[in-house]
């Protein structure tokens, strides 16, 4: 019997032979178990042979299927027996050999950090935005879709588009078409561009278990942004569990290094602390690139959402300072645009020390000593903060106060 052929295609194994086809996915390697979905085609007009999921180290599992086949699809001079045979064993060999070793040299060219939303987005790479509920997370989301489909380089909001225009794919475990179609069409009017598009797709499986289903969507729409909302549905569990914050994380690497993906998710439970962190294990966070945190300060009677965007953890640069955005709400519409966050007091509470001095001397100039009393920091800390504003030319002295130099 010949051998087939075989494709690795990351998350999936394609084997070919003349008679038939069979995909090989989802699989789950535990201590004495590794499982996997079989799918076998042939290449007629009714492909379909059978769908099953399949222990591939079991003899007696894999000795059944064999029989299985042969018995309801049986090809002459075609051996079942020896194909999941073959099957298992390639299997086998290719998650044990896993990704190939290479050797990085410090010669070596190192490719520039890019963006597809800077300095949000870095491109290729996991991004998560957490924030309690009613703070702005997916009205965001649906702006960061527009500024990277148009893209739309002139935005009140001082984001840097992509180059050419990133079809994102936005996978949605929460609500449903209506409630994104409606966030798109406001903002589109009442940011009078005209036209805007997303692809969409409600979700219901965990992101683990969808990966095969969401790769051949990524691939038919030519998405390169995907956007996941939210996390605390798509992860397919509790939470808390590191096994399941481990599948997410998986999965995300599972996509590929080509695509852009970002991580909706909500705080910890305790919304008072200063710095909150992503709801679950602590791989969650440790699996995303760059992580932001979300605070949204509502006025009703204007009806207005001040946002601020906190950059909570960045592996790849230096953390950006806080982002500030308008929302403005109204029957011509819905506008965003960049807004001041050190304006806002309940966002400039939450910020460091160097923020928290820039926003205080916007208001006039101060000595050490005021600035310590009015922000309740230690003069340790004062200190260090002035001496590195002043190394940045930020700050200065003038008559034994602290002004700004630069207007922030």
């Amino acid at each position: 019997m010949i051998n087939p052929t075989f494709e690795n295609k990351s998350s999936k194994y394609i084997f070919t032979w003349a008679e038939c086809t069979c995909e090989v996915s989802r699989m789950h390697v535990e201590r004495d178990k590794t499982s996997c979905q079989l799918i076998f085609t042939n290449h007629s007009a009714n492909p379909h042979l059978l769908r099953t999921r399949l222990n591939i180290e079991t003899n007696s599992s894999r000795a059944k299927l064999a029989k299985d086949l042969a018995e309801s699809h049986p090809i002459k001079g075609f051996s079942w027996v020896d194909a999941i045979e073959y099957i298992a064993e390639k299997t086998m060999r290719e998650l044990e050999h896993g990704e190939p070793v290479l050797t990085i040299q410090s010669s070596d060219t190192v490719e520039e950090l890019k963006y597809l939303v800077s300095p949000i987005i870095p491109k290729g790479k996991p991004t998560a935005i957490f924030g309690d509920p009613g703070s702005g997370k997916s009205q965001l989301a649906v702006i960061l879709c527009i500024i990277m489909q148009l893209p739309w380089h002139d935005n009140p909001l001082k984001l840097i588009a992509p180059d050419k225009p990133t079809k994102v794919l936005y996978l949605d475990y929460e609500a449903d078409k209506s409630d994104i179609q409606r966030q798109l069409a406001i903002f589109t009017e009442g940011m009078h561009l005209g036209w805007s598009s997303v692809e969409y797709r409600r979700c219901s499986v965990s992101l683990f278990d969808d990966l095969e289903g969401i790769k051949n969507h990524i691939e038919e729409t030519g998405a390169e942004c995907l956007i996941i909302d939210s996390v605390s549905l798509a992860a397919g569990g509790d939470l808390n569990r590191m096994d399941i914050a481990s599948s997410y994380v998986r999965a995300l690497r599972a996509l590929g290094g080509n695509i852009t993906t970002i991580s909706l998710a909500h705080t910890s439970k305790d919304r008072e602390n200063k710095t909150k962190t992503i709801l679950g294990s602590v791989l969650f966070e440790a699996g995303f690139r760059s992580v932001w945190e979300v605070r949204g300060q509502e006025d009703e009677e204007h009806d207005l959402l001040d946002i601020c965007m906190f950059h909570r953890k960045s592996n790849l640069s230096k953390k950006s300072r806080p982002l500030g955005f308008r929302i403005s709400y109204s029957t011509e519409g819905t506008t965003i645009v960049w807004h001041d966050p050190t304006s806002v007091a309940e966002f400039v509470e939450r910020m460091g020390t160097n923020q928290r001095i820039i926003a205080l001397l916007k208001s006039g100039q101060f000595t050490t000593r005021e600035i310590e009393d009015n922000l309740g920091i230690t003069p340790g800390n004062c200190r260090v903060s002035i001496h590195r504003l002043k190394t940045k030319n930020i700050i200065d002295e003038f008559n034994g106060k602290w002004g700004l130099l630069t207007l922030q």
